[in-house]
């Protein structure tokens, strides 16, 4: 049987038409993602603590790439698996059968704690969704912390991020960015928080007023 397998590190969006006579296998640093007819979003990056994959149509289902004799678990449309690669690190994990969460309530799977699923609105536009906004080319946060949002908006400008006082941390912001420059996104954000910026280059420096 001939197995289509990609490795991805960084984020993509997958359409996949069902064949079970050939696999395909999305490869990650910590889980897999076997397709089994359907449409998904993948996000790997190695500085961060999570890997996510999102559904949108069809099924996925994701195993550990650590201890693969787990049990699978499997995602329906709209929801969001999220794998914290730190819990995994510190954690064991038991080999009983993962319980499956109710799908209106983020919550983290009983027997393994480093896995959670999560559901995402159904009756907004992929456009205005934090997971999917990307594909159309807007970077969309929601309840970001300053540290998340500072994050995202490096790898979407291009540009370092450098927090010289930590009270920014606790700063949380909603919204969306999609032709403005790395300078209008800072103004924007400087309407609800109180904090100054210098750029020198690719480099951003925050201050708190």
């Amino acid at each position: 049987m001939l197995v289509r397998e990609v490795e991805l590190e960084g984020e993509a969006y997958f359409d996949v038409v069902k064949d079970g006579q050939h696999p395909f296998i999305v490869h990650t640093s910590a889980i897999d993602v076997k397709v089994l007819g359907t449409a998904f979003t993948v996000k790997s990056y190695p500085q961060d603590e999570t890997i996510e994959t999102t559904l949108l149509r069809g099924m996925i289902e994701v195993s550990r790439k650590d201890n693969p004799n787990t049990p699978r678990v499997i995602l329906k449309p709209n929801e969001k698996l999220i794998f914290n690669k730190h819990l995994s690190a510190v954690q064991p994990i038991p080999d009983s059968v993962l319980a499956r969460p109710d799908p209106a309530i983020a919550q983290v799977l009983p027997a393994s704690p480093d896995i959670a699923v999560n559901s995402i609105p159904q009756n907004v536009p992929d456009s205005e969704k934090v997971e999917t906004g990307w594909m159309y080319n807007r970077l969309v946060f929601n309840g970001d912390s300053f540290k998340e949002l500072s994050e995202k908006m490096e790898r979407w400008y291009n540009v370092r991020i450098f927090f010289k006082d930590e009270r920014l941390y606790n700063y949380h912001f909603g919204g969306a960015f999609a032709n403005e420059t790395v300078q209008d996104a800072l103004n924007a954000l400087q309407l609800t928080a109180d904090f100054t910026y210098k750029i020198k280059g690719n480099d951003i420096e925050l201050y708190a007023k």
